[in-house]
């Protein structure tokens, strides 16, 4: 399905998104959850690099969950903007805006919730941070970046589980479609407006710190290394303390975790699109035993591996 203009109504705010139909194959879901929270899911392919123009009329947060794609996003109202990539959250407040949005050819598959400010004014705590925001609401014109992150364990957890699945239907997949999209508008809204512990003042990160908790990511990133604490710590000169502490500090993870999300997604892609069987996926993502990664596969993405090769599509 060809695509060129999309609109969205959301308790009569008109938003639209205007794409070059030539360009883009696929489809864009969206579903007004309740009175105060709006969903979109997007599945498409760009046949080239394209240009998209979107006008907003929301008064509220933005939480893109960028899954797969390269975006980069350019007000034409000021001089905001940013860019997002695979794996990403950027949570935006939002009010009134024209964007002009380049993205590169490719898969571009993301999860958008809109929530609005009555909704936002019932729940959020009182805090400097709640009063940042509703102050920032108060403008004519206002679209700020509150958070663009690596999207967390948790979170891409409850993404994949939307994304994998068709919308949900009669009134108990209504239910359950509800349930997940509050969780992860919970899961941010309390990371972004809870207030947080100071942390404590003993432990300091130098630069060469820094760079050995980059060096510990980019490491289980590779999947090339037995990624135990006690290795990873010697491995890149960083005691097993702060290296644990450095991560839930400055990637809002622990090292296990970005182990098993890793090693998770990978083999997800390669049962999708290779010609890998299950044991041969087991063994090239770091699991001895065929079925200790079925089991682990299953408990993360509520799927069985051979179902996910049940699904490939092979082109001749």
């Amino acid at each position: 399905m060809s695509l060129n203009k999309i609109n969205f109504k959301f308790n009569n705010n008109q938003s639209e998104m205007i794409f070059p139909s030539e360009k883009v194959e696929g489809e864009i879901i969206d579903k007004q959850i309740n009175d105060s929270i709006y969903f979109v899911k997007s599945n498409i392919v760009l046949k080239d690099d394209i240009v998209v123009l979107s006008n907003t009329k929301v008064d509220g947060i933005m939480m893109d969950f960028n899954l797969v794609g390269d975006v980069n996003y350019k007000s034409k109202v000021s001089k905001y903007g940013f860019s997002t990539s695979n794996n990403r959250t950027d949570i935006e407040l939002v009010k009134e805006e024209e964007t002009e949005s380049k993205a590169k050819k490719g898969n571009i598959n993301k999860i958008t919730l809109v929530l609005k400010r009555d909704f936002l004014s019932k729940v959020l705590p009182e805090n400097k941070e709640t009063n940042k925001v509703f102050d920032s609401l108060e403008k004519n014109y206002c679209h700020e970046l509150l958070a663009s992150k690596t999207t967390d364990l948790q979170v891409g957890k409850i993404l994949n589980e939307l994304y994998s699945s068709s919308l949900y239907k009669g009134k108990l997949g209504e239910i359950y479609l509800e349930s997940k999209i509050l969780e992860l508008a919970y899961l941010e809204l309390n990371s972004l407006f809870n207030q947080k512990e100071p942390l404590p003042s003993s432990i300091k990160f130098d630069e060469k710190d820094i760079q050995a908790l980059e060096e510990a990511k980019n490491i289980i990133n590779s999947l090339t290394f037995d990624c135990t604490i006690s290795n990873l710590s010697k491995k890149v000169a960083l005691n097993e303390f702060k290296l644990k502490y450095g991560f839930k500090k400055f990637f809002n993870t622990s090292p296990g975790a970005l182990v098993l999300q890793t090693r998770m997604e990978e083999a997800k892609k390669l049962l999708e699109s290779s010609d890998y069987n299950i044991s041969e996926v087991s063994k090239k993502v770091g699991y001895k035993h065929q079925q200790s990664f079925s089991s682990a596969f299953f408990k993360y993405f509520k799927i069985l591996p051979r179902d996910v090769i049940k699904r490939r599509n092979y082109y001749y």
